[in-house]
Parts: C-alpha cells; structure tokens; sequence
C-alpha cells in the first residue's frame, strides 16, 4: 500500500483535483488518501473543506482527518503519517497535483534499489515549464543546503519505517520543514535516489502565505541555529563552503526586503552577507529578479 499524505490550509488550491490526481493515478496497488484539515474549525476554510470534501465522502481510499485547531503544516503531515497503514508514504500539497505514473515510477524505482530508503522526482511549474534541476542520489545534504536540490516536498517517496525511525517532520519549523526532515533523514545514514522525470506539477500559490522579509530573516537564522553543525562539517571539506551557504539563503531576504521596499533592511543583510561570497550572492538575486520579472 502507498500512503498519500495531503495537507490543507486556507483551501488554497482546488482540493478536488488535487485528490483526483491521487485517484488517477496508473499504479494499481492499493492507495489510501489521508486529507489533514489543519483550518481552525471556526473558520470559514474549514466549512469550505468540508463542503468540498462531500464529494469524497463514499471514497474508501480517501480519509478526512480535522485537526481540533490550528497548528501547522509539519503537525498536519504528522498528523496523516501517524494515520497512514502505507509501506511507502508520499506527501501532495493542496494545490499540487501528481502526473499520472508518479507512483508507479517511485514505486518501481524503490523496489529496484533497496540501497534507498526515499525517492524523489522532477517537478514542472504550473504553466508546464520544468524546473531545471540535476539529478542527485545517497546524501544531498551538501546540495540542499545550498538550494540547489529542488527536493519538493511532494516529489518525495518515503519506505514507511526510515520516516518513522527519523519521527516525522519537526512541527517548530513553520518553514523549510522538508529541509529540515531530510537533513535529519540523511544524517541517520539513509540515502535518497531520483527518477528523474517530471511527475509532479507545483500550484501557483507559493507567495500567498510567504513571510515578509523580517519574518524571513528570522526563519533563516531558526534554520542556520539548528544546522550550523552540517554547514560547518561541509566548510572543513570544502573552505569556503559556508559563506556560499549563507549567501545564497541570505540574497533571498535581501531580496524579499527590495519588494517589502524595506530599503535600509535590505542595505543592512546586502552589506553582512554579500561580501562572503559576492558571486553567489549576485547570482541568487539575479536568478529571483529574472523568475519574476
């Protein structure tokens, strides 16, 4: 069995399609559909997911599971793992959607290389432009850290017990929560593998929820509080290393500063973080501006 876990906050995609491309799938082993509502129960979203959830409700394969309040999208995908009977477990966004032979393929892939407890795909852009990616098998750790991995979360195929062993995903990251269970994934000694075709297309509500540049600065500096010891393991390997890692995260705050027009913000990170590595970080706000211009 393959356990898909989806989470749903705010209804911000078309829940329906997004559950239909589960249904649709090629793979004709047996699915279970875990939906987790994480809306608070007072709220106009959750009386909305549970009119749009009607249309399931004599689907075997599809459980809705409604969080009592609020929490996040980390306790929500923990929420449908501690529920899921799945060998594998994958995970889908609400406003995502799986190609058709995405579990099929992963599924393969897993069978045919025990060496990997997890798998991943490439992803295409809601307008069905595929992200540029290189493919990247074992540890990614060194590649994630640098944005380079374009892991998304529902490319990811998990075996159920590595995921298990690893407890899920740490419900204190609000953001960067796929990050953060994979560099602990990799660091217990579990390997990812890749088929490298696009099976997956991402939803275009990725800034709807995204934080202003404060809040982004923050979250930065919760992740590189937790992970200094995985840059610093790298920057040994690599001299260097470290001060590309924190150009490339910090550029995006610089970045997301410009558009808040919080100017003196973006002068103050520009001028702590540019000059680690000057290159790295030009390329990374020069790659942003161009992705939306």
């Amino acid at each position: 069995m393959i356990s898909v876990v989806i989470p749903t906050y705010k209804n911000k995609g078309n829940i329906a399609e997004c559950i239909n491309s589960v249904i649709s799938q090629t793979y004709k082993g047996p699915i279970e559909i875990i939906v987790v509502d994480d809306n608070d129960p007072a709220s106009e979203a959750r009386k909305t997911m549970e009119a749009q959830m009607e249309a399931f409700a004599n689907n075997d394969t599809v459980r809705y599971i409604r969080h009592e309040k609020n929490k996040n999208g980390a306790a929500a995908r923990n929420t449908g793992i501690k529920a899921s009977k799945g060998e594998y477990i994958a995970f889908l966004d609400d406003d995502d959607l799986f190609l058709p032979k995405k579990l099929e393929k992963q599924l393969t892939y897993l069978e045919d290389h025990p060496e990997y407890e997890a798998t991943y795909c490439l992803a295409q852009n809601y307008d069905k432009t595929p992200f540029q990616a290189t493919p990247y098998t074992g540890d990614v750790s060194k590649h994630l850290l640098m944005l380079e991995s374009h892991m998304f979360t529902p490319s990811l195929m998990f075996r159920r017990e590595p995921l298990l062993a690893i407890k899920g995903f740490d419900e204190s990251f609000r953001r960067h929560q796929d990050y953060e269970l994979l560099l602990r994934f990799f660091d217990a000694g579990y390997k990812m593998g890749c088929v490298p075709e696009v099976l997956i297309e991402l939803g275009n509500s990725e800034g709807q929820n995204a934080p202003d540049g404060k809040k982004l600065e923050d979250l930065k500096a919760f992740f590189f509080s937790k992970f200094s010891r995985f840059i610093d393991k790298y920057d040994k390997e690599e001299p260097g290393y470290a001060k590309k890692v924190y150009a490339t995260h910090y550029a995006l705050v610089f970045v997301k500063y410009l558009k808040d027009k919080k100017i003196f913000s973006a002068i103050r990170v520009f001028n702590k973080y540019f000059f680690k590595s000057p290159k790295q970080f030009y390329t990374v706000v020069m790659g942003r501006l161009k992705a939306h211009l």
